[in-house]
């Protein structure tokens, strides 16, 4: 059944990949992310600067089977890092670098396996990740500096059918998840910060929407939360 959303006067942001190309990029993102503060918002963020470029590059290297997957995932890892660093002044006890390293796990797990799975699963697994990561370091900045927000993994969220690279939303689910799981987060904590670009299958495997997908997951957002703007 339907559920009427009550958050009034909420906004959908977006912020692509140039937008938090690096440290400073995140800086400007909280500063105006301040401006709204206790105001409700859902926040969606891109992988950083060409960091999907990269990670199709460890995808190709996986598929390939050339050697080098490892090395080119952890110039990724270097890269996040070094922005994470500036931002917390290394202070590596925080939450945020495991939080990360957590994603960079996963992807690991993956890289040691033999590649079995058809290229636009691999794909979609490995390029996810650097909307994940990008949000993480959002997210943890803004509440460093007092902008109160909530992460959320989008995957539990935007279901979509299994055509890798370019998945359909399934709009039935999409919406009650959107509305069970996002409404109670706005109404405690006014800013959620999500990905875009990425949704998973309800069996939980990771899809893409194709590129520039983040302007049309923070369409899909607007329009099923009913915002402002």
């Amino acid at each position: 059944f339907y559920i009427k959303p009550v958050v009034h006067n909420m906004q959908v942001f977006k912020f692509g990949g140039a937008s938090v190309k690096d440290a400073d990029g995140v800086r400007n993102v909280a500063a105006i992310l301040k401006r709204y503060a206790g105001q409700p918002l859902v926040v969606v963020v891109s992988a950083m600067g060409k960091t999907t470029n990269a990670l199709e590059e460890v995808v190709q290297a996986y598929a390939g089977e050339t050697g080098q997957a490892a090395e080119l995932l952890n110039s990724v890892r270097t890269m996040h890092q070094a922005a994470a660093d500036d931002l917390f002044g290394a202070n590596r006890t925080l939450p945020v670098f495991a939080d990360m390293e957590k994603h960079f796990l996963r992807i690991e797990e993956m890289l040691d396996k033999k590649p079995m799975a058809a290229y636009n699963f691999i794909y979609d697994q490995i390029v996810s990740l650097g909307e994940l990561l990008a949000t993480r370091l959002v997210s943890a900045y803004l509440n460093h500096v007092g902008v109160a927000n909530e992460w959320l993994d989008v995957r539990n969220c935007l279901k979509t059918d299994n055509t890798y690279r370019e998945a359909n939303i399934n709009w039935e689910v999409t919406n009650w998840q959107v509305r069970e799981k996002v409404l109670p987060m706005m109404r405690n904590n006014k800013m959620v910060v999500t990905q875009g670009f990425i949704g998973a299958t309800i069996e939980y495997f990771t899809t893409t929407l194709g590129r520039e997908g983040s302007d049309y997951t923070a369409a899909v957002f607007a329009n099923i939360l009913e915002a402002e703007a």
